[in-house]
């Protein structure tokens, strides 16, 4: 093979100079970093305000908020009884086979079994924190309540139910599917979720702060669920 003359071999220099390196994975570390830091911060933020509601009755604006959607919403409480009932047995079954199933079409029967123990996961948890936590429901002195309700008021086993299946829906969307359709479902899963929270206040059956916080404790499951597949 002929010898490359001095000239070629500076010109070949010069040009592995001027090329790009390949990118380092520090700018993929870095955002890996911050999700896990965004992720402790809301796990660390979900255990104290659990621990602040057993000794809490309600946080600051949970009052005025609840008093601000019952003044909005109709005086009628019938449309939020109706969809409160969703998250009770059989419907609730019947939410569950439906994010079973959608969860099978969107990313196959594995997400479908991770549905199934999102549920259960906020199930069990539901049962035994209420009694741990025990925060009294709001008063009707301060609120509307349009049933006294037994029971603590956090956290929201509606919440929960609907965190641990549409709200699941929703995160699952977020990272496993795409197109023009996958905005559009995502933002009906939070319509539901913000109905469901509208609908608890409006019943006077939980503070804001009961149902936000659940849905909370609910995308935490559901999040660390999917990293786990």
């Amino acid at each position: 093979m002929a010898r490359q003359p001095p000239e070629w071999k500076s010109f070949q220099s010069h040009i592995q100079h001027l090329a790009p390196l390949p990118l380092s994975s520090s700018a993929s570390e870095e955002t890996m970093t911050l999700k896990e830091k965004a992720w402790i911060v809301l796990f660390v933020a979900a255990i104290s305000l659990s621990v602040a509601a057993r000794h809490w009755t309600y946080f600051p604006g949970d009052v005025a908020l609840t008093r601000f959607v019952q003044f909005l919403t109709p005086t009628s409480t019938v449309w939020a009884e109706q969809f409160s009932s969703t998250a009770k047995s059989p419907w609730n079954l019947v939410l569950l086979a439906v994010t079973i199933g959608v969860s099978w079409k969107i990313a196959g029967w594995r997400y479908a079994l991770l549905a199934l123990v999102s549920f259960s996961g906020m199930w069990v948890l539901g049962k035994w924190l209420g009694p741990v936590v025990a925060r009294p429901r709001p008063l009707s002195s301060l609120v509307h309540v349009a049933e006294q309700l037994s029971g603590s008021s956090f956290p929201s086993v509606f919440a929960l139910t609907y965190a641990s299946t549409v709200g699941f829906l929703a995160v699952l969307l977020s990272v496993k599917a795409s197109g023009t359709g996958r905005m559009m479902a995502i933002i009906v899963c939070c319509v539901f979720l913000f109905a469901g929270w509208a609908a608890r206040l409006a019943l006077g059956a939980h503070w804001s702060s009961d149902v936000l916080l659940s849905y909370l404790i609910g995308f935490l499951w559901a999040a660390l669920l999917l990293r786990l597949v």
